[in-house]
Order: structure tokens, then C-alpha cells, then sequence
């Protein structure tokens, strides 16, 4: 029986971006999307974030989620126009999850996804390179 705690957009959405080919052209290459900051880059860093909703009559939840486009201080740079390209390629595909083909995830149905902080460059502490968004991700456990 699928419960709300089940209901965890995060693992999905990492799938889909990583699995879709316009994400991979975008990043130059697979295995680029998951929730850490790490090499290669440029990377998409796909996390939880602060806030959202849960309806413990439904199990329907509206998940915060942090989409992160990333570079390097390292390496060569991408610069700030292509990594907000990037951001903005995961915010459109992200936005196709909700019509995947049924069954594309094991606990997550994903409704709906929508804006919840429009895209910035954010510098890291460090000097890092880095464009960033927020999605909410209107999901429910699957049945």
C-alpha cells in the first residue's frame, strides 16, 4: 500500500532529466543530472528545497524542488548565458514529467510541476558558477 512518505518527486524528475536526450545535448554528455555537486561539468544538481505542501486527507504533496545548473572554477567555464541555457532546458523538460508514459516511476505519480522561483545566477562561496531555480512538483504516492 503506497503511503505519503512515498510521495517523493526528487527521484523521478533526476530520471526523466537524466534519461531525456534534450538534457543530455544541453549538458554535453550523460550522467550529468543527480542531487550532488561533483564532476564533470557542466552538471544539473536536482535537490529538495525548503517549503511546499502536504495534504494528509489526499497524499497529494506540492514538493519544493531545486534545480541547479552548474560549472566549474577548475575547469574551463561555460559562462552565466550557457549555464542559464541549461537551467532553462531542465525547466522545460521538467515540465513534460506529468505526461511521461504511465509507469515511469515505482512510488511517485508527478501531476503537475510548475514555477516557484524564477531562475538567477547565484555564485557559490567559492566562486563556482552557478544558475538556479525552483519548481514545485504537485505529486502523489503511486497506488
Amino acid at each position: 500500500m503506497a503511503r505519503l512518505e512515498d510521495a517523493d518527486a526528487v527521484p523521478p524528475l533526476i530520471a526523466w532529466l537524466s534519461a531525456h536526450p534534450d538534457m543530455t545535448a544541453a549538458l554535453g554528455g550523460p550522467g550529468r543530472v543527480d542531487g550532488e555537486h561533483e564532476p564533470p561539468y557542466p552538471r544539473l544538481r536536482v535537490a529538495d528545497a525548503p517549503g511546499g505542501t502536504d495534504n494528509l486527507d489526499t497524499e497529494i504533496v506540492g514538493q519544493r524542488i531545486q534545480i541547479e545548473a552548474l560549472g566549474t572554477v577548475d575547469g574551463p567555464t561555460i559562462g552565466k548565458a550557457a549555464l542559464r541555457r541549461i537551467l532553462y532546458t531542465a525547466l522545460r523538460v521538467a515540465r513534460q514529467l506529468p505526461t511521461a508514459p504511465e509507469g515511469s516511476t515505482d512510488t511517485t505519480v508527478v501531476t503537475a510541476i510548475s514555477s516557484s522561483t524564477g531562475g538567477g545566477y547565484v555564485e557559490l562561496a567559492d566562486g563556482r558558477p552557478r544558475y538556479v531555480a525552483t519548481i514545485t512538483a504537485t505529486a502523489h504516492p503511486a497506488r
